[in-house]
């Protein structure tokens, strides 16, 4: 996707605007792949800074240089935005949707701790609003046919797959392809720790004695995973959630 869209960008707006939004496009992606709300969150900051300059030069002709702060972003500047001439995406609804995503980002759960955290809601709600902005942006700007612009903007715009998939009573790793150990890592990512007879019932694999030699022992010894035989319970290590994270963006990918 961002080989189609990076020339679109580059041609229009110069490389400094397109390599900083497109970074932190994939940085709050990734993030939120990997299960890092308050990281995506965080990263939405230079998005919005980013699409911003953009508002600027569609609707005034220039923009704030990087090296020069951004006024405050309050009613006034969405009513600057407003009044300027422009298509109305440029002028209301982009601008309108990034005053959410800067709202969400600086006064939610980043900064606030609560009884609930609203991280991961916030997160997925930010995740795709930025998809939304971008793919706007594209749409409007492509000067590519009607069919190429959709083809762009339906890649952007498809909603990301989870890898893990959570019913009301059961789990299981979508992709069939991925190997036992890789799917044990992947399941303790997501809740470490886990008994290790619940893991090899969701991963469905029959033979329980070779599950433990198999599977299990080579994770624990190359330092990925820790196992407790006596409780029956299996952790995973900073080592193996390093891994973890590789797998799940590859295969996001």
């Amino acid at each position: 996707m961002v080989s189609k869209v990076h020339p679109i960008l580059l041609a229009r707006y110069g490389n400094e605007i397109t390599e900083r939004l497109l970074e932190s496009y994939q940085e709050i992606e990734e993030n939120f792949v990997i299960q890092k709300w308050k990281s995506s969150e965080l990263d939405a900051g230079h998005f919005v800074e980013s699409v911003r300059r953009i508002l600027e030069f569609e609707l005034f002709g220039s923009f704030t240089p990087y090296g020069s702060k951004l006024t405050n972003f309050n009613d006034a500047v969405l009513k600057q935005y407003e009044n300027a001439s422009g298509d109305e995406s440029f002028r209301m609804l982009i601008p309108r949707t990034l005053k959410s995503i800067f709202n969400i980002r600086n006064k939610r759960g980043v900064g606030h701790v609560g009884k609930i955290s609203p991280n991961k809601m916030d997160a997925t709600l930010i995740f795709y609003s930025v998809k939304w902005v971008l793919a706007e942006i594209i749409r409007l700007t492509s000067g590519l046919a009607i069919n190429e612009t959709q083809r762009i903007v339906d890649a952007i715009a498809e909603r990301n797959i989870d890898v893990l998939w959570k019913g009301e009573n059961s789990q299981r790793i979508l992709n069939s392809k991925v190997s036992a150990k890789n799917q044990v890592l992947i399941l303790l990512f997501d809740e470490s720790p886990r008994k290790l007879e619940d893991m090899r019932l969701v991963i469905e694999y029959q033979n329980k004695p070779n599950f433990l030699k198999l599977v299990l022992e080579p994770l624990h010894k190359a330092r990925l995973i820790e196992i407790n035989k006596g409780d029956g319970k299996c952790w995973i290590s900073p080592s193996g959630k390093a891994e973890a994270e590789r797998l799940i963006l590859k295969l996001n990918k």
